[in-house]
């Protein structure tokens, strides 16, 4: 034991006799290194380096112990690296919340003396914050005595970490803590503010006690929130409805506002037909406008303009976009708008469905052509192999098949024959001639509708009507701004968790390395694992600037970019794939491009085999020319 406590205080001794010889700043160095590295990408969704839409990073697992170890070694190494270890606290309980709302509450009361000053008390480190999530509903390891501590515990953190850049909580009915940060005492004005709604009613924004925390916001991102006016309001600096504004006009006329700050807006898990008709609600918003400046007498006698059909949830979405949209001249920093929609189910697979409509049906019904596509299929198969699993998603390896098939669209479209005998026919429905039309022409020319159409004709309109929202929210974006430049609008891939848990830590641990001015960011940015994933996603993607849920892309832009991503195998190596419409498969813009709902690996010289016998057959069926 003795033996021990010597060689402690021996290894102490030569520690106090080094730390001298190397300055403060090489000692924040190596605490940098026991952080660990994140990718910025992390959250990004799709994973700029993932195989598959499923890909998930693992959580960075806690080096708050290593920390702790070299806090205690010595007084130096002590500030730097308490330092590190309050600059973003992750809080997964309530229990953790208390420790720390205690110590500083502790810290901040013996700094009080003459002889200190506040900025040196602890809570001054933090820069990022996650609270508990449930807004003070117990978690595992939690006790009822620390649920009561839990108002408390909040008020003493906001009222003393006044350098607070991101805070992420949640929000419901019955919590705190978006009222005790929305208070004025908070002393806090975070640049980055993530808020997640456990309601089913949208947060009060209207009757909280102080909108002054939002001041300075550049980055807000709601989840399950769609922005009353009461927000809109304030957001944009401008009172646009005169109901339920309680505080708001007060707030905007003390230059409260965060218009001139707010450069990134992004609306999480909005229902899934957010967007559909959106260009006439728009006609009907126009329309009543100019109903409204009629004089009175001619109103009496015109009727009102109706409003377009459909759920209260997109009228209020819908209502909100046409706000911002109109009014986004008073956000002149504002450069990104992305908008997640809550994810619809996937599409069975043909042979679930198929089977289903007709269990002694057999899917792949390929008519005059089945021999081009046995020959095919019998080639590819011999190529190839059979090992493959039912269900399993397409590889980023993969991707040179999707290009293919995205390449052979137009020479599908110019060959009906082909394109009924294999899975690459195209449903184009625009481009398709209607068959009543050319039933006087020739009715048995008409294509019968197939299996695989029906399977996916009313998700391909789904996303259709997705699109044609997007370009009339983007077109009304436009008409409404004074500069010619307009923000990025994407409409991005839906998380089917739903930012549960393990996305709303992975999310916080790639926006609190963009605090401002912190060693730690610098270092772990360029030791990172993924780094070479964020130049990935800087090329796949076109992000520069954003990190985490910021730099999703948009869905539209995969079509060609990462195509395979909504597509699962068909459960043999040489059937391929099948859309399961979780993505959109075609896009306008900026250039029309389409993939079939079928994909199978094939090579350019086999997609050259099955072209040639199709213009074979087709040869084949004309009368040969007769010399005499």
């Amino acid at each position: 034991m003795q033996d021990g406590n010597q060689l402690a205080a021996e290894i102490d001794k030569a520690i106090k006799n080094m730390t001298p010889a190397l300055p403060a700043e090489v000692f924040a160095r190596i605490i940098d290194w026991l952080v660990t590295p994140i990718d910025p990408n992390d959250s990004t969704l799709p994973h700029a380096s993932g195989a598959d839409l499923d890909y998930a990073p693992a959580l960075p697992s806690s080096t708050s112990s290593d920390l702790l170890s070299a806090a205690s070694s010595c007084t130096l190494l002590h500030q730097i690296a308490s330092r590190a270890l309050y600059r973003r606290p992750l809080l997964g309980t309530l229990k953790s919340l208390n420790s720390l709302a205690s110590t500083i509450f502790a810290d901040v009361k013996k700094l009080y003396s003459p002889d200190h000053g506040q900025d040196s008390a602890r809570a001054t480190w933090i820069r990022s914050l996650h609270l508990p999530p449930g807004d003070g509903l117990l978690q595992p390891g939690d006790t009822l005595a620390d649920q009561a501590d839990y108002v408390e515990s909040l008020r003493t953190l906001f009222n003393h970490a006044s350098r607070l850049d991101f805070v992420s909580l949640e929000h419901r009915k019955a919590g705190a803590a978006l009222l005790q940060f929305l208070y004025p005492a908070t002393t806090s004005r975070p640049r980055r503010l993530t808020l997640s709604n456990l309601s089913f009613s949208a947060p009060p924004f209207s009757t909280t006690q102080s909108l002054a925390p939002l001041s300075k916001l550049t980055h807000l991102h709601l989840i399950k929130i769609v922005p009353p006016p009461a927000l809109i309001s304030f957001l944009i600096g401008k009172t646009i409805n005169a109901d339920e504004q309680s505080n708001v006009p007060k707030s905007i006329e003390a230059g409260l506002s965060p218009c001139q700050t707010l450069e990134r807006l992004r609306l999480s898990l909005l229902p899934p037909d957010a967007l559909a008709g959106f260009g006439a609600y728009i006609g009907w918003r126009k329309a009543w406008k100019e109903y409204e400046q009629l004089p009175v007498q001619q109103q009496a006698h015109s009727p009102a303009p109706r409003a377009p059909r459909g759920p209260a949830r997109r009228f209020a979405v819908q209502e909100a976009l046409y706000d911002l949209a109109t009014h986004s001249s008073r956000l002149p920093r504002l450069r990104l708008l992305l908008l997640e929609l809550s994810p619809l189910d996937p599409l069975p697979s043909p042979m679930v469905e198929e089977r289903e409509n007709d269990p002694s049906a057999t899917f792949f019904r390929v008519g005059r052509n089945a021999s081009a596509w046995s020959m095919l299929d019998a080639r590819e198969t011999g190529r190839r192999g059979k090992a493959s699993v039912a269900d399993v998603r397409a590889k980023r390896s993969n991707l040179h098949d999707f290009k293919d098939a995205m390449q052979i669209s137009p020479v599908a479209a110019n060959h009906p024959n082909m394109a009924a005998a294999s899975p690459f026919g195209l449903p184009e429905e625009e481009d398709r001639i209607d068959p009543v039309d050319s039933l006087d022409e020739e009715s048995s020319q008409v294509p019968a509708v197939t299996p695989e159409e029906l399977r996916t004709a009313e998700r391909d309109k789904y996303w259709r009507l997705v699109e044609e929202g997007k370009r009339a929210l983007i077109k009304l974006w436009r008409s409404s701004q004074t500069e010619p430049d307009v923000p990025d609008i994407r409409v991005v891939t839906a998380r089917r968790g739903g930012h549960d848990r393990r996305e709303a830590f992975l999310d916080f641990y790639c926006q609190a390395q963009q605090e401002p001015c912190t060693a730690t960011a610098t270092a772990t940015a360029s030791r990172s694992n993924g780094h070479s994933c964020s130049a990935e996603a800087k090329r796949l993607y076109g992000q520069a600037d954003e990190v985490g849920c910021w730099a999703d892309p948009d869905v539209f832009s995969l079509v060609t970019t990462a195509p395979y991503l909504s597509f699962k195998s068909l459960g043999e190596a040489d059937r391929g794939w099948y859309w399961t419409g979780e993505l959109p498969r075609q896009t306008s813009d900026p250039l029309k491009a389409v993939l079939p709902s079928q994909v199978t690996a094939m090579s350019l010289s086999a997609i050259e085999t099955l072209v040639l016998s199709a213009r074979q057959g087709s040869e084949a069926q004309q009368p040969a020319d007769v010399t005499l």
